[in-house]
């Protein structure tokens, strides 16, 4: 272990983002970025766990209690790799480190066993609110009827500002 690895003490972001904890995974949004990831069990316990105060000997422990098995300090790096190239860290990991992390498959080629999961942190694009709304035409919004199934829809219109909503006893573009 070289000095800078020695210094480096990940913290987690925590502004602007949303987050989920289904089971056996973490989803998190990222609202500035409309970027959607899933990490998996071992990438969300190293994540949960960058409090800007743990080494990364640290780290490797908290997931060594939660698996009861041995962890390498080069997952606690792999996890924090994919953390850092989606941007769910507070800072950058230093140039140096960058640069001399291991893959996924090197770790295994290395002979690295684990009793779970190697981390893993998928991204995805999510559209906006207003471009994964369905539009409708404002002749579509008055076929409509406000008490007929789904009612109006609520719908973004797409010739005209508004959206389809109840107006009395009909649909309209408001």
């Amino acid at each position: 272990m070289n000095r800078v690895d020695t210094q480096v003490l990940p913290e987690s972001r925590s502004d602007d983002l949303l987050t989920r904890k289904i089971p056996g995974e973490l989803l998190i949004y990222d609202l500035k970025r409309h970027r959607a990831f899933c990490l998996n069990e071992t990438a969300a316990i190293v994540w949960k766990s960058c409090n800007g105060k743990r080494t990364i000997t640290d780290l490797a422990r908290v997931l060594e209690s939660h698996y009861q098995s041995p962890a390498a300090e080069q997952v606690v790096w792999l996890a924090l790799h994919k953390l850092d190239k989606s941007k769910l860290l507070k800072v950058r990991l230093p140039a140096p480190v960058r640069k001399s992390l291991i893959s996924r498959r090197r770790l295994l080629h290395a002979g690295v066993a684990t009793a779970f999961a190697l981390p893993l942190v998928i991204s995805m694009v999510a559209p906006t609110p207003a471009a994964a709304a369905t539009g409708i035409t404002n002749n579509n919004c008055k076929n409509r009827s406000p008490t007929g199934p789904g009612g109006c829809g609520g719908q973004p219109c797409l010739d005209k500002p508004g959206f389809c909503v109840a107006a009395g006893n009909k649909c309209q573009c408001n």
